[in-house]
């Protein structure tokens, strides 16, 4: 229930921001396993998201789901994720030219989904290091980072 919470939140905004963005997808829920990072993102329209895993510099579909039961089989870090937790959590990454970033959410207030901090990591050689940290995802809609979550 709380994971559709989440992405009733998200298809909201991905509603909102189609106009000015023209984005087909938003990044909602994003783990690394291993080498690789597992992306799930929810297209315009749609009530399954679409996962994609990203290796070696490629984004590539994962797999062809068909239930939102079946995503969080796969990927249960997405039930806490979607709950009232204050946990930072992975949303998205991003390459760009030669750094690598990561998009991590974390809400200052559990029970408000709209205080929640959007903070920016590159990773150089194993470590993080803030970039940028953002009070809205509206502020991140207008920044250089943007892509990583309204995806074409």
């Amino acid at each position: 229930m709380k994971t559709k919470v989440l992405f009733a939140f998200a298809a909201s905004f991905l509603s909102i921001c189609a106009f000015s963005q023209k984005k087909k997808e938003m990044a909602v829920y994003a783990e690394k396993k291993g080498n690789d990072y597992y992306l799930v993102r929810l297209e315009e329209g749609k009530q399954v998201p679409n996962v994609y895993v990203y290796s070696n510099g490629v984004t590539k579909p994962y797999k062809n789901y068909t239930d939102l039961k079946d995503i969080v089989g796969d990927f249960p870090g997405m039930i806490e994720a979607g709950t009232s937790s204050t946990k930072e959590e992975m949303v998205s990454v991003l390459k760009k030219g030669d750094k690598f970033y990561e998009i991590t959410t974390q809400r200052k207030d559990p029970k408000n989904i709209e205080k929640t901090i959007i903070t920016v990591y590159e990773i150089f050689q194993g470590q993080k290091r803030i970039v940028e940290e953002y009070d809205t995802i509206y502020d991140l809609a207008g920044s250089p980072y943007k892509e990583a979550i309204f995806i074409n």
